[in-house]
Order: C-alpha cells, then structure tokens, then sequence
C-alpha cells in the first residue's frame, strides 16, 4: 500500500460514503488503476456498475508545448493562428493550433 502512494499519478477521494462506490481511486504513473487500495480488475470488482478505463501513452507532456505558446504569443498579433505542433503518424495526425 505504501509503494500505491509513493508512486500514484491521480488520487480521487469521495466525500460521500457508499457500499455502490470506492471510497479511494488512485492511477500511477503506469495507467495501473487501485480502488480502496487494491488493483482494479473489472472482472473481479466488487462495485459490479463500475467501468474505469485508463488510455496509456508512450510519452508524457515535459512542457515544450507550453513554452511554445508563451514565445509564440509574444510574437503573434490579435487574431493570429500559429501552429504549435504538427505530428503525423502511421494511424493518425496531430495538430496543436492556437488563436491569438
């Protein structure tokens, strides 16, 4: 239980008590999902009208995006779009467009 908390990404506490709902959700940084402290498993989970489905992705945000857009805004004018990020892949493309 200590390594669920020294590692957790996300922690969700519920203000209202249930027997129908967790009272702790926590994701790690691994996409690894624990409810009251025990790995989630939807076929074993005793909250039976529960769904949690976590995407992973291969990378994380270390913000160059952001510090795009600030240095981006500092040269653009009123009404401006500049692209920030153009990413193609095999199985999809991605724009980051920002209006100034």
């Amino acid at each position: 239980m200590e390594n669920i908390r020294k590692d957790h990404w996300i922690g969700i506490k519920l203000k209202k008590q249930s027997d129908k709902l967790p009272k702790e959700i926590l994701i790690d940084i691994n996409g690894n999902v624990y409810l009251d402290g025990e790995l989630y498993d939807e076929t074993k989970s005793k909250y039976k009208n529960l769904s949690i489905d976590v995407e992973r992705h291969n990378k994380l945000s270390s913000g160059e995006e952001t510090l795009k857009i600030i240095e981006e805004g500092k040269k653009a004018k009123k009404g401006d779009y500049v692209i920030i990020r153009d990413e193609e892949g095999p199985d999809r493309k991605e724009i980051t467009t920002v209006k100034f």
